[in-house]
């Protein structure tokens, strides 16, 4: 096979060999996976799920910041960034706020589904920016936000 070049979009337990947005070299295929050089310096079989053939722009997390105040809402709404200059948003909240947002005693509807509401262990910065940065290597950040105009 001659070489071709895939880029990675999700890393999923590869994140020794991969790195989201990089470009590598197939240096054989399979009907379903790349024989790639990762970055651990070693040859590696990855299932095609986690590449694009060719080199393909793929968004990645730049920064977050919370548009809203921690004291003022049980639900903070945070604006998310890319490299491409997309941005997004979502619901970030715990435990323990979610349970308090349900103590509300005129709640209606008193249940919801929120597609775009990710639960962190604490509303620390370190906290958020691990899991933001978590769902965007394994390919779900879109899928965990909404797009934001």
């Amino acid at each position: 096979m001659d070489s071709k070049l895939v880029t990675c979009t999700s890393i999923g337990v590869y994140g020794h060999a991969l790195t989201k947005g990089t470009v590598y070299q197939a240096v054989a295929e399979e009907a379903d996976r790349y024989r790639i050089f990762g970055n651990h310096n070693k040859r590696i079989w990855i299932d095609k799920y986690y590449f694009a053939e060719g080199e393909v722009e793929v968004p990645l997390l730049t920064s977050w910041k919370f548009d809203d105040r921690l004291e003022d809402f049980d639900l903070i709404e945070v604006t998310i960034t890319f490299n491409n200059g997309m941005k997004r948003w979502c619901l970030i909240t715990t435990p323990e706020r979610l349970v308090e947002h349900f103590k509300q005693p005129h709640l209606d509807p008193p249940g919801f589904n929120i597609q775009h509401l990710i639960i962190v262990r604490t509303m620390n910065d370190r906290d958020i920016e691990q899991t933001l940065k978590h769902l965007d290597e394994q390919g779900e950040i879109e899928k965990a936000t909404l797009f934001l105009e």
